[in-house]
């Protein structure tokens, strides 16, 4: 049988990097979008689509067919995201595809108000799954996806994130190192953490931001009830604090103090700066 692919979330940051790097690779895939016009308008005429949305199983099937490995992303600032996707491994699992990639997160299952990283991650090994979790840390492209107005109109980066560390990565590594995955052999029963060349705490970013904008841009390191108050004050729904600040509270706390040398190691690339990302995203 031919190996086919289905990206799940590629119309997502992630998800549009991997399929750029599945067709530089010439491998057969398909993208998963919501609706075909959204799929056209964010991935090209060119890239192959299907229609695919873990909350209408409806579209499971016909999503899956030809399909002999998923890669598995779930929707993002969604507390319940275990309850999505399991379903929809269960249906993976009925039809016989058992090679999956997972995308989790770096130190998130030291956060047990977010679990839903650890059930899905269970679930995979429960139904016996060939499986590669790959483990990626802060995004590099954070900063522009999630503080564009922040950083270009107010000149501050506004997280929870204390004096800590991490290694940003350009999300452009996690899409190499998946496609590596997809589509080479000995990755099954693995798991890759994914960060960029060296650890930052906000400050040193913001200090890097000023450079590349040539405006001074500020870290004001805030608390998780300034940062609550800023948000609900901003009209922000309110589960976001509650969702950020313990993921932020992995930076401040020093839980993400790790570098890795799996995007090296298994793409042959050094990982990307965060200062060339940022040099990418707002120069």
């Amino acid at each position: 049988m031919t190996e086919k692919i289905l990206v799940t979330g590629a119309t997502g940051t992630i998800g549009k990097a991997l399929v750029k790097a599945l067709t530089i690779k010439g491998a057969p895939f398909v993208a998963g979008v919501t609706t075909e016009q959204k799929g056209k308008d964010l991935l090209g005429e060119d890239v192959p689509t299907v229609v695919f949305n873990y909350e209408n199983k409806e579209t499971y099937a016909s999503a899956t067919e030809g399909i002999t490995k998923v890669f598995l992303l779930g929707p993002p600032l969604r507390t319940d995201l275990d309850k999505l996707v399991i379903p929809f491994l269960a249906h993976l699992n009925a039809s016989g595809i058992n090679r999956v990639v997972y995308i989790s997160a770096l130190g998130l299952d030291e956060v047990k108000e977010l679990p839903f990283h650890t059930r899905v991650v269970e679930a995979i090994k429960a139904h016996g799954f060939k499986y590669t979790i790959l483990l990626p840390t802060f995004f590099a492209q954070n900063f522009k996806n999630y503080e564009w107005e922040n950083i270009t109109q107010r000149s501050v980066t506004f997280v929870p994130a204390g004096s800590g560390r991490t290694g940003f990565v350009d999300v452009e590594d996690i899409a190499l190192v998946a496609a590596t995955v997809l589509t080479e052999d000995n990755h099954e029963g693995k798991t890759y953490t994914i960060t960029g060349p060296e650890l930052l705490s906000y400050t040193e970013a913001a200090k890097q931001l000023s450079e590349v904008l040539r405006k001074p841009v500020h870290y004001p390191a805030p608390s998780p009830e300034l940062f609550t108050q800023v948000l609900k004050e901003a009209g922000a729904p309110a589960f976001i604090a509650s969702y950020m600040i313990p993921v932020y509270s992995l930076i401040a706390d020093g839980k993400v103090a790790i570098l890795s040398d799996d995007v090296e190691r298994l793409t042959g690339k050094k990982p990307t700066p965060l200062k060339k990302v940022l040099e990418r995203d707002f120069g």
